[in-house]
């Protein structure tokens, strides 16, 4: 086997081109999430300081007027005493509620960024490992697979259920004035096998329309085939995409 100086070369680029875009929409997202949540602790911190400061600030203020009515009269001092007892319960009491919800609703906040996070980071695997999968299937991607899932394509054509078929005849008969059909193969089809291909159309459609035929190398391999609003997927692409969105819903 001879070393591929050209395919090495697009796997070093798609590699870079990777890591850029990582750290581009992952990375750096991810550590601005990081940092406006410290912020917004801190935020909260300092708040907490900063009332518990104005309670002991306004501790002082009545123990000093306490000091002055004890010169007054003595009762006085004493339902004073018992007001400000309960006040410093009560202002405690809100203030260990305060914290307590600011507690509770950091540990959420925190929560549900890890599982976001732990999210990205599955979406980023799945995505790599299908662009890893596509890159790898474009390497063993040849002609004679194409040709391989063609054959496929005019079986499965053939014992279609009823009610495909009748899709694919209302769609057949919708497409005789748009121009027929339009077959996409990701290798040029030899004679045969399309000849093969507009038959199995032709007796499942329940009509010979014209079909044009045209090579698309981002199916990788197989075809696709288009008749009024019906699409056939018999291809690679498309079965890898359908199986990255099935990973998505089921995320």
């Amino acid at each position: 086997m001879q070393f591929d100086w050209t395919t090495f070369a697009l796997e070093i680029l798609n590699f870079l081109v990777l890591m850029w875009l990582l750290q581009r929409l992952f990375y750096r997202p991810v550590l601005d999430l990081l940092a406006a949540r410290q912020a917004h602790i801190e935020a909260q911190m300092a708040q907490a300081g900063a009332a518990r400061a104005e309670a002991q600030a306004l501790q002082t203020q009545y123990q000093d007027k306490l000091a002055q009515w004890r010169i007054e009269q003595e009762r006085l001092r004493q339902a004073l005493e018992q007001e400000l007892a309960a006040r410093r319960a009560a202002a405690a009491a809100h203030l260990r509620d305060e914290l307590s919800a600011a507690e509770a609703a950091t540990r959420a906040r925190n929560a549900a960024a890890a599982l976001a996070h732990e999210a990205d980071l599955m979406r980023a695997a799945e995505n790599s490992a299908f662009a890893g999968a596509a890159a790898m299937l474009r390497r063993l991607a040849s002609p004679a697979l194409t040709a391989g899932i063609a054959a496929l394509l005019v079986e499965d054509l053939a014992a279609l259920p009823p009610e495909r078929v009748a899709e694919l005849r209302e769609a057949a008969r919708m497409a005789t004035c748009g121009g027929g059909a339009q077959i996409e193969s990701a290798h040029a089809l030899d004679d045969a096998t399309l000849a093969r291909v507009r038959a199995a159309l032709a007796a499942a459609s329940g009509c010979a329309l014209p079909a044009q035929a045209r090579v698309e190398p981002a199916l990788i391999a197989g075809l696709r085939i288009a008749l009024g609003h019906c699409l056939l997927h018999a291809n690679l692409a498309d079965e890898l995409e359908f199986l990255r969105r099935h990973g998505d819903a089921h995320a």
